[in-house]
C-alpha cells in the first residue's frame, strides 16, 4: 500500500463550449454557474481533484438535478479543490462570448498546475504520534542531507516575516519546509501571504503536523456514545479526557512537493523518501471486533504507527478506532491482531 503517491494531471479533450455567461470560483469546492446562448443552465464543480460539468436539458431546469454531465474527470490530486474561472476556461476549452475571461483572482498563481507540465507528490499519514513524526522528518533530512529544514517566524499580523532553520527534534510549529538546493536562507524566496515560494532549482517539501505546536489529544469521536451504549470504558488515541498516564495524541502528518514532470532525478529522490517512510509505518494486521459479542468480523492489513501498536498492547480496552456503519448497527473496535 503506497502512502506517498505521484500524480501528473492529464487534461481531457477540450469541451469547445462557448457560454453566454459564467461566474464563480472558490475552494473546496470551486463552483461555477453559467448559461449557454440557448438559455441552458451550466454547473461546474471541482473538489478532491474531480471536475464535473453539467448542462441542463432545457431552459429553467436545474443543471445538476435535471441536466446531463458532459465532462467528469479526475484531474487534480485527491485533496485539491481550488480553481479560478480563468483556469477552468483555459484548461477545459470553455469561452464566454468568444473569449477566455481575464484572470481576476490574485491567488490563482498558487493553484495547482493542471496542464500536465507539473508532477505532484503527496501523502497524508493518519494517526501519527509526535515521536513517529519526528522519525519521519529525520528520514526526510537523511534523504536530502544538504537540505534546509525551516520553520516560519510570523509577525504581529500573523504573516510570514522570515524563516529560521530547525531540526526534527526542535521543531515546534505546525508547518515546516524541507528545501533542497539552497546553501543559505538568503537564497530562499518567501511571500508574507503564501509562505515559501517554489523555485525550479530547488526541491521544496511542505510538511504539516499540528501536534508539533499543540501536543495534546484534541479530538472526540463516536467513542463516548459507544461507551454509553456498551456500559464499558474504551480508550482510543487522541481522545480528550483520558487519564494523563495513558493519553496518546495523534494527528495527520502531511507531506507534499511538486516538480517539472521531466525531472526524473527529483522523482527518484522523492520515491526513495516515500519508501523510507513506508518502512517506518509497517503494514500491520488489524482485527475488526464486534464489541458486543467479541467476535472477529474482519481482518485487514494497514500501515500503523508502531507507537500505537505498542500502546494498544498494554490493555484490551485500547483500540485504534471505535466505529459503526449505521446508527443501529453494532459497535466495532479495531486493534492490532495477536496482542
Amino acid at each position: 500500500m503506497k502512502m506517498m503517491s505521484f500524480h501528473t494531471p492529464e487534461l481531457p479533450e477540450p469541451l469547445g463550449l462557448d457560454l453566454a455567461k459564467l461566474r464563480g470560483g472558490g475552494s473546496c469546492p470551486a463552483q461555477f454557474y453559467g448559461e449557454t446562448h440557448e438559455g441552458l443552465g451550466v454547473y461546474v464543480r471541482y473538489r478532491g481533484g474531480a471536475l464535473r460539468v453539467h448542462v441542463a436539458n432545457k431552459p429553467g431546469d436545474d443543471a445538476l438535478d435535471d441536466g446531463q454531465c458532459i465532462l467528469q474527470t479526475q484531474i487534480g490530486t485527491r485533496y485539491d479543490g481550488t480553481m479560478s474561472l480563468t483556469q477552468f476556461c483555459t484548461n477545459f476549452g470553455v469561452t464566454v462570448n468568444g473569449i477566455i475571461p481575464e484572470e481576476t483572482d490574485p491567488e490563482a498563481r498558487r493553484n495547482a498546475d493542471l496542464t500536465g507540465q507539473t508532477t505532484y507528490w503527496e501523502g497524508y499519514l493518519r494517526q501519527i504520534t509526535i515521536e513517529t513524526s519526528r522519525r519521519i522528518l529525520s528520514e526526510a533530512c537523511s534523504t536530502f542531507p544538504e537540505a534546509l529544514l525551516v520553520r516560519p517566524v510570523l509577525n504581529d499580523a500573523y504573516k510570514l516575516e522570515r524563516l529560521e532553520t530547525t531540526t526534527p527534534e526542535q521543531i515546534d510549529y505546525w508547518n515546516a519546509w524541507l528545501i533542497n538546493g539552497p546553501s543559505a536562507l538568503a537564497e530562499v524566496s518567501i511571500d508574507p501571504e503564501f509562505g515559501v515560494l517554489p523555485n525550479s532549482d530547488q526541491i521544496l517539501v511542505a510538511i504539516s503536523f499540528s501536534l508539533w505546536q499543540y501536543p495534546a489529544p484534541r479530538y472526540t469521536s463516536q467513542k463516548r456514545q459507544a461507551e454509553a451504549d456498551l456500559g464499558r470504558t474504551l480508550f482510543v488515541p487522541s481522545e480528550r479526557g483520558m487519564p494523563e498516564d495513558i493519553a496518546l495524541a495523534t494527528d495527520t502528518l502531511s507531506l507534499s512537493a511538486s516538480f517539472p514532470k521531466e525531472n526524473h532525478v527529483v522523482r527518484e529522490d522523492l520515491a526513495a523518501l516515500g519508501e523510507a517512510i513506508e518502512k517506518l509505518l509497517p503494514a500491520t494486521q488489524m482485527e475488526c471486533i464486534n464489541l458486543v459479542s467479541g467476535d472477529v468480523i474482519d481482518r485487514v492489513e494497514h500501515p500503523v504507527d508502531p507507537a500505537i501498536v505498542e500502546w494498544c498492547s498494554y490493555g484490551n480496552n485500547r483500540w485504534v478506532a471505535v466505529t459503526r456503519e449505521k446508527p443501529n448497527s453494532p459497535w466495532v473496535g479495531i486493534r492490532p491482531a495477536n496482542l
